[in-house]
């Protein structure tokens, strides 16, 4: 048993490893949020959206209004947030044949929020680290696919 100092950095030395590897990890294969901005409506970003996910075959599965449900709570002057969830079965099929526990990073995830004066929109990237090359190879062509959809939406004002 580890007592009184020592215990402590034991602890932090391992937090530090722990932390290193995160950081190597997060360097080696960038940012998994996305974000661009534009002065486009909440309104006009949610449509294009829509038209951008359903083109490329995918169905929108949900949506999370949090803007509005915190509005309708009584914080009367929140601002509209949105989640879109979306996925294509096909896509969710060669997942689930590749790695079954992978399929947790979908369905895919895009944010849509208003600050200063703009409309922000974040997508979630599907980590390309996996031991598998073969899923990293999915990852990386889903991630082309969703980078599209942003594209799509910022491109034109």
């Amino acid at each position: 048993m580890i007592r009184g100092a020592p215990r402590i950095a034991v602890m932090l030395a391992l937090l530090g490893m722990t932390w290193c590897v995160v950081a190597s990890q997060l360097a080696a294969n960038g940012p998994r949020i996305v974000r661009g901005e534009t002065s486009k409506s909440f309104a006009d970003v949610i449509l294009e959206l829509d038209f951008a996910i359903t083109e490329r075959n995918f169905r929108i599965t949900g949506r999370n209004t949090i803007g509005k449900g915190l509005r309708e709570r009584g914080y009367k002057d929140f601002p509209d947030v949105e989640v879109i969830h979306f996925c294509n079965l096909e896509y969710a099929r060669e997942v689930l044949l590749l790695d079954p526990g992978f399929v947790a990073e979908m369905p895919c995830r895009i944010t849509v929020h208003e600050a200063h004066g703009k409309t922000v929109v974040s997508l979630v990237l599907l980590p390309e680290d996996h031991a598998d090359r073969r899923v990293n190879a999915f990852a990386a062509r889903m991630n082309g696919v969703l980078r599209e959809i942003l594209t799509f939406v910022l491109e034109k004002e």
